[in-house]
């Protein structure tokens, strides 16, 4: 029985096609791993695959290119080479009534382009105002690239939206968000601004397998309600002038 919604193609007298014709994806299980696909022709029998179809891509070269092989029952568009039913390539992919696109433009402004795979990874982009450019896993992993409106953005987050790193271009900020713990780990760690702010509303501590040195130019201040110093060993305090009160 023919699908819902496919458009039949045409034959000549003998055995060429004129033009372009129909096919349904049979097969893309290349043998010798060229990108090719076997077909089904809608007028023909349903048992009756065509030879292995080449696919007109964006680029193809030596191990490079743009890869986007049809999924089976998949709907595309072929052309014959030299009208040759026998020599049939893929020159592009149909929707259909039952296969129909990702998005709509039922608000006829046209904005969105996208690419979607079988299992729902996404990559967005959206024309209106400044625009932004989406890339979305499955289950909501995502980079926003955000022009739109005031938002000048980069943004990346997990699907709950707990844990997220963004960069603010106007107004110069990045933060980091995580849910339970921050790490960083590194053979040198520099922080460098005019002012660097360490807090923590439950506590604070700095420790190192090695020596700790705290130096200032100006004024080191240590202040606090409790102030205990210990030293397994000795402990030296210097100073042109030592107060004590």
């Amino acid at each position: 029985m023919r699908p819902t919604g496919f458009i039949d193609g045409g034959g000549t007298d003998d055995g060429g096609i004129r033009g372009v014709a129909v096919g349904i994806v049979t097969d893309n299980e290349d043998p010798k791993d060229l990108g090719r696909v076997k077909l089904r022709f809608p007028w023909r029998e349903a048992d009756d695959e065509s030879h292995w179809a080449r696919i007109a891509t964006e680029m193809a070269g030596t191990e490079y290119g743009t890869y986007f092989l049809p999924e089976i029952d998949d709907e595309v568009l072929v052309a014959f080479e030299n009208g040759d039913v026998h020599r049939p390539f893929v020159i592009g992919a149909l929707w259909n009534g039952t296969q129909k696109p990702p998005q709509t433009n039922a608000n006829g402004k046209n904005d969105i382009r996208e690419i979607r795979s079988r299992s729902d990874h996404t990559i967005a982009f959206d024309d209106a105002d400044d625009g932004s450019i989406t890339i979305r896993t499955t289950d909501g992993n995502e980079i926003v690239i955000d022009d739109s409106g005031t938002s000048e953005t980069i943004r990346i987050r997990d699907e709950k939206a707990d844990n997220s790193i963004t960069l603010d271009s106007e107004n110069g900020t990045v933060e980091i968000d995580a849910k339970s713990k921050l790490s960083l780990s590194a053979s040198t760690i520099a922080l460098d601004g005019n002012s660097i702010e360490l807090s923590g509303t439950k506590g604070l501590t700095i420790s190192g397998n090695g020596p700790i040195d705290i130096d200032s130019k100006a004024k080191l201040s240590l202040s606090g309600s409790m102030i205990d110093v210990n030293g397994t060993g000795i402990v030296n305090i210097k100073g042109s002038l030592i107060k004590l009160n």
